[in-house]
């Protein structure tokens, strides 16, 4: 017999914890605080002479700033851990999903919690891949489970290896919450330009527990992809903070209340900004320094019947693309979940897309409106290139793949691989017994440098 769980009693021990640990950290408003926020705060503060009170007057804000993020982290991973074991540990579809769905929620809001800890941009971008992961991949497997599906063994014992990582995770955030009630200080203890304290080494943890489950197609193949570490595609003058929130108001126009969150050094330098619209959603918005683009939104859509359809979502991510110094660029792959549309889009040359120069954009259904974005890898790899289109023709690419295999449709690609690579390739599309695959051979040798397949389910696309 499985267990079960008293969803109400846990319900009011959560919510008395969490008073408590609140009480602990109180502030007056609650402010995002990314990579050198708290540092940068402090530092002006003793350049420019201001008063040791005042200094420390920021300084204990910033603690109580910091605090109350981690304990906000530490809830939804204790929630998140909880309801993967809910879901391991009980039968019953309706109520398989509904402990799914709750996981999923509890993922996205650690996403938003760790953005809001004074994290270097590489730090961030690690944990957020991380939890954004669970989150999409716990939504499509409630979602498949609408019309009473099953889990199967493999998703089971995906989830099970999620929930190990997970506990992992869980743990060591209680283990650090024990030594912050003993006096313990995030802002005594962390050095944005030093990788190796603790705070940075608890946070980037999920990190060595690598998991092999399905990545949502909508990061699609190469997403992820940097060729480079260095940011070779920002140009521009440096723009000001007015200038930057000018920018923020341009493009949200239906914004409603606008707050600067400090500023970001790093791999990319920006500023930060916090935004409620009229429809009341957050979005937490960096600007580059360097051009004043849009480099990265974080946000969550609403509940609610689609006003908008893909196509016109589509058309929404290539304008905001373009306003943002994305040109030439067009939707590779697409996916939808519920009322959101995962969309990536890409620019080309000489009529080969380039994947290493991808944009993630994120559009709520219910209103249009961009809820995530992220244009991190295009700025990081966007380069002018001269690209060959090699001597493969078409035809023989696609006469490469099995012949019991049925030919969607190929193009011609920039492919990033190992070791730095970056191949031009054709990639051929092809479905064989219902499952799609897509094949990508070197346009110069012919050689086959990489196979992917898709795991199709009744919402949302699986990777492998």
């Amino acid at each position: 017999m499985k267990e079960r769980y008293d969803d109400s009693k846990e319900s009011v021990l959560a919510d008395e914890k969490k008073k408590n640990k609140k009480n602990k950290g109180a502030i007056i408003g609650l402010a995002i605080a990314t990579g050198v926020l708290g540092l940068s705060t402090l530092g002006l503060g003793i350049g420019f002479g201001i008063a040791d009170g005042k200094a420390m007057e920021y300084r204990n804000e910033l603690t109580n700033i910091y605090n109350e993020n981690f304990y906000n982290m530490l809830d939804s991973v204790n929630n998140l851990e909880n309801k993967l074991s809910k879901t391991l540990n009980s039968n019953g579809v309706s109520y398989q999903r509904k402990t799914l769905l709750e996981a999923s929620k509890n993922a996205s809001e650690a996403e938003i919690s760790v953005s809001q800890l004074p994290l270097s941009q590489a730090e961030i971008q690690e944990i957020v891949k991380f939890v954004n992961q669970i989150s999409g991949y716990t939504s499509t497997l409630a979602s498949k489970m609408v019309d009473g599906t099953e889990l199967t063994k493999e998703e089971i014992s995906t989830l099970d290896d999620i929930h190990k990582s997970i506990l992992q995770l869980k743990n060591q955030l209680n283990e650090f919450e024990r030594k912050m009630e003993k006096g313990y200080s995030i802002i005594d203890n962390i050095d944005i330009d030093v990788k190796n304290n603790d705070f940075s080494q608890l946070i980037t943890l999920s990190k060595s527990n690598a998991i092999e489950y399905p990545t949502m197609i909508y990061d699609g193949p190469f997403s992820d992809s940097v060729t480079d570490s260095k940011v070779k595609g920002l140009k521009g003058e440096i723009v000001s903070k007015g200038k930057a929130q000018e920018i923020v108001e341009k493009q949200f126009k239906n914004t409603a209340e606008i707050k600067f969150e400090g500023e970001t050094k790093g791999k990319f330098e920006t500023y930060n900004f916090r935004i409620k619209n009229s429809d009341s959603e957050m979005l937490y918005i960096q600007i580059s320094k360097v051009g004043g683009h849009i480099l990265t939104i974080s946000g969550a859509g609403k509940d609610g019947e689609a006003t908008i359809d893909m196509d016109a979502a589509k058309d929404l991510a290539i304008k905001f693309a373009k306003e943002n110094g994305v040109e030439d660029a067009q939707v590779v792959w697409s996916d939808q979940i519920k009322e959101d549309v995962y969309l990536n889009i890409a620019p080309s040359s000489n009529g080969i897309i380039l994947y290493p120069d991808l944009v993630k954009v994120k559009i709520d259904l219910t209103n249009g409106m961009i809820v995530g974005y992220d244009a991190t890898t295009y700025f990081t790899n966007h380069i002018s290139r001269t690209l060959k289109r090699g001597i493969l023709a078409e035809s023989d690419a696609r006469g490469k793949v099995p012949s019991n295999f049925e030919i969607v449709q190929s193009r011609l690609v920039l492919s990033p691989l190992e070791y730095n690579r970056e191949v031009v390739c054709y990639e051929v599309e092809a479905d064989y017994q219902n499952d799609t695959y897509y094949f990508y051979f070197n346009v110069e040798n012919g050689e086959l440098e990489n196979v992917l397949k898709v795991i199709k389910t009744d919402n949302g696309n699986l990777l492998m």
